[in-house]
């Protein structure tokens, strides 16, 4: 059955990938909007900053400030 299949490493990776809410990752900015550090997604960024994933998904959706930072979305740049 599919369901306790081992997946491949490689497997597991492009699982993650479509599962990203974030397919570009995610940013710290400073308050003049210039991006600090960029990671693939929130969980990494929470590592990083060593607190809860749920913290980083609090400010990432509400625009709010944390510790002089943004938590943002990272977009692709228009031409």
């Amino acid at each position: 059955m599919l369901l306790y299949k081992n997946h491949s490493e490689a497997t597991k990776a492009i699982l993650s990938e479509r599962k990203n809410k974030y397919p570009l990752g995610v940013g710290i900015y400073d308050l003049d909007n210039n991006l600090i550090a960029k990671f693939k997604n929130n969980v990494e960024l929470a590592n990083h900053l060593n607190i809860s994933k749920v913290t980083v998904g609090k400010y990432l959706n509400s625009n709010l400030i944390y510790k002089n930072y943004y938590f943002k979305p990272i977009f692709a740049l228009r031409r």
